[in-house]
């Protein structure tokens, strides 16, 4: 609390000197946010804890307010019957048992949920001084199931282009998607994204839904974060709640050397958000003239790397081949 200055009244300053001495400890009894506690990426279904640090600085409490955009869904009045107060918010879920001065509790929050988040603090009377503080939350969708590999065939040659797609589910914000064959990682300019098929979505507007039968592909989706920095600039304007499915489609020569001495391969597919969310898809791919592999095999480690197993392999080749005659 700071202390009350003496009354200084100068016939020579008239007025102006008490005015301007009055007005430079005008707010020095005033409420200070220090800092807010938000999540910045939490999963679609977490429960989260919002939190408000402040300093009264001698100054009453009269609310404690939390908006998520330009709506306010959460008030602590410690001076009113009803110490607490929620508003209705799309994607918002108090746990009004938990939740109270000191922290808001989210439950199963969704991508409605995210936004921008503020805490802000009103001091009571005289002053009715109020200051806040403003931070990010988004809200991550995984795939909802693994993905999946497509081939053209199983059997295959050296020196043919292998062909394959790799579909993963819908996610927020999209997946990474990466192939390996027999473990080692393939080149990732052997690769490319696809262009995802339109998807109707809905779009919303701060007062209410407006059903929009809109066409989107992938590149609006991801230009959209890229524009606001992984969050909407308005929160409640939140137009994209349809999440897109992701395909790789890989083409590459196979090498003699990618086949183990059981003229067996495996190509893997790995769906990832980093520090979230890894899956993968695996299949069996066969040199033309051996069995397919069983499931329980082991398709890599064995992979021909040297000259002598690569001869080996030649030569067995070579016997099916005069079997063949």
């Amino acid at each position: 609390m700071c202390p009350v200055p003496p009354l200084v009244i100068v016939a020579s300053k008239s007025l102006v000197m008490v005015v301007l001495l009055a007005l430079s400890f005008v707010g020095c009894e005033g409420v200070k946010v220090l800092e807010i506690e938000v999540p910045q990426k939490v999963r679609s279904g977490e429960t989260v804890d919002l939190r408000c640090h402040y300093d009264l600085e001698g100054a009453s409490l009269y609310s404690l307010n939390w908006w998520r955009g330009t709506e306010q869904f959460y008030q602590f009045s410690p001076n009113s019957p009803e110490q607490t107060t929620v508003y209705a918010s799309r994607g918002i879920i108090v746990d009004r048992q938990r939740s109270g001065q000191d922290v808001v509790v989210l439950r199963n929050v969704s991508r409605a949920s995210a936004g921008r988040y503020k805490c802000e603090v009103l001091a009571d009377h005289p002053s009715f001084e109020k200051d806040s503080e403003i931070a990010n939350m988004d809200v991550i969708d995984v795939p909802s199931e693994p993905p999946s590999v497509v081939l053209r065939r199983r059997q295959w040659s050296p020196g043919e282009t292998l062909e394959a797609n790799c579909t993963s589910p819908g996610a927020h914000p999209p997946p990474e998607l990466h192939w390996y064959i027999n473990g080692d990682k393939i080149q990732p300019q052997l690769s490319r994204l696809l262009k995802t098929e339109s998807k109707t979505h809905r779009a919303m507007s701060s007062r209410g839904y407006v059903d929009a039968m809109e066409r989107v592909d992938m590149d609006s989706l991801e230009n959209m974060g890229s524009r606001t920095g992984g969050i909407l600039e308005n929160d409640y304007d939140e137009r994209f709640f349809q999440v897109v499915p992701r395909t790789s489609e890989l083409r590459m020569e196979l090498q003699t050397d990618h086949f183990n001495l059981d003229g067996q391969a495996s190509l893997t597919c790995v769906v990832t958000l980093p520090g979230l969310y890894h899956r993968s898809a695996e299949v069996p791919l066969t040199y033309h003239g051996f069995r397919d592999a069983a499931p329980s095999q082991k398709l890599y480690g064995g992979a021909l790397r040297h000259g002598g197993t690569a001869l080996t392999m030649a030569l067995s080749l070579a016997a099916l081949s005069l079997l063949a005659l």
